[in-house]
């Protein structure tokens, strides 16, 4: 009886170490939004780097592959084509669907690509009219940008019907406002370029950074939780709250956020114009001189536009503070007032407005003390405005 016991106490453990692998195996990914669908080979470039998660995550995903057997080449670009194959791999798996589907379509050569774009447009029926989707498979063996990217990826997760759980509140970032690519700064999946999360969607897109955002889509454990920092641009660059008052026009106040608009356009506008900014230098006056005389234009309008019997009724477009550094009202003062500026010109033909018209203005007390030297070289350092000619 107890060499029977023995034995069956051996035969159990046996029986667990023998499930154990198997069970952790099930477990593993159990939580993804895609499920891993094959063993993950280690590559040879990617130990020890940013990306060595998420391109496991990936390529166990069935959404990416490496360059070969032991490469990714984390570094390296995505072509248009590689791009919309990966978005249709997502939205097929997405769909609970598999990639066998694609298997018996697929083709060699130049057009390797175009049985992805097919089903793409077939699922995806707004891409019938997606101009920056046109541009893409128009152009396959052009390097994507971090932005188109971002454009296709929420296009097939909106057309999956996927939504995940919000994490962080960022309704603008400084060179972007659109509300589907910030959705995954909200999911934790992207995260910007900078402490201000500054999207850079000009920039190419790499293998390494692809994977990482789409690890965090797939992967509840390699989503972000971000810290931004608010890009203000009244107290970055003038040292004053949005609300104070720098100048008095024809009555009117005039405060830092509803000045900064024109101020920071006018100043990165001369700080990319060569010719511009020798021309103004001839001329004895300064970008700032510009601006101050753009803003009293601006007002001007209002009264014009009374004169004239115009009415430009508020716009319905909603702003978010941060976006371009500047406050929501700060955006929407200049956006409304360059309308009435049109409506104005419009209606006073070729004329334009008459020069003897245009007010001075009646500074702040404030005024002389705000930091204005070296302004055009702090204006090129900054996000989205930054740069020079």
């Amino acid at each position: 009886m107890k060499k029977y016991r023995v034995f069956a106490a051996l035969l159990a453990l046996v029986m667990l170490l023998t499930l154990l692998p198997v069970s952790a195996l099930a477990a593993e990914g159990a939580d993804w939004l895609i499920p891993p669908m094959r063993e993950y080979r280690a590559f040879t470039d990617t130990p020890g780097t940013i990306c060595e998660e998420a391109a496991a995550t990936c390529c166990r995903a069935g959404l990416m592959d490496g360059v070969d057997s032991k490469h990714f080449l984390p570094s390296s670009g995505l072509s248009h084509a590689q791009i919309i194959v990966i978005s249709a791999r997502l939205h097929r798996l997405l769909t609970d669907g598999t990639l066998d589907y694609f298997e018996p379509i697929s083709l060699k050569g130049a057009d390797w690509w175009t049985p992805y774009d097919g089903y793409l447009r077939e699922q995806l029926s707004a891409l019938a009219e997606d101009t920056v989707y046109a541009s893409i498979r128009e152009t396959p063996t052009d390097a994507c940008c971090r932005s188109a990217f971002f454009h296709l990826l929420s296009a097939v997760v909106k057309a999956a019907g996927t939504s995940l759980p919000e994490r962080n509140a960022v309704y603008a970032v400084p060179d972007c406002c659109d509300q589907d690519i910030l959705q995954f700064y909200r999911w934790g999946v992207l995260g910007g370029k900078d402490q201000y999360g500054t999207l850079r969607g000009g920039d190419a897109l790499s293998r390494g950074a692809a994977a990482a955002m789409l690890a965090r889509l797939i992967d509840p454990a390699q989503r972000l939780t971000l810290e931004l920092e608010p890009l203000e641009l009244c107290r970055e660059l003038l040292e004053v709250e949005p609300d104070t008052v720098l100048m008095t026009v024809s009555g009117r106040e005039v405060t830092a956020g509803e000045f900064m608009p024109t101020l920071v356009a006018t100043e990165s506008s001369y700080n990319h114009s060569h010719f511009g900014s020798m021309m103004l230098e001839q001329s004895g006056r300064t970008p700032l001189d510009e601006a101050v005389d753009a803003v009293c234009r601006l007002v001007l309008c209002e009264s014009l536009a009374e004169e004239l019997g115009l009415e430009v009724p508020p716009s319905n477009t909603v702003y978010f503070s941060g976006y371009q550094g500047l406050t929501a009202h700060g955006q929407e003062w200049q956006q409304y007032h360059e309308r009435l500026l049109q409506a104005v010109l419009d209606r006073l033909g070729e004329g334009g407005i008459p020069a003897e018209r245009l007010p001075q203005p009646e500074f702040a007390e404030i005024w002389d003390t705000l930091p204005f030297s070296g302004l055009s070289y702090r204006v090129a350092a900054l996000p989205y405005w930054g740069g020079t000619f």
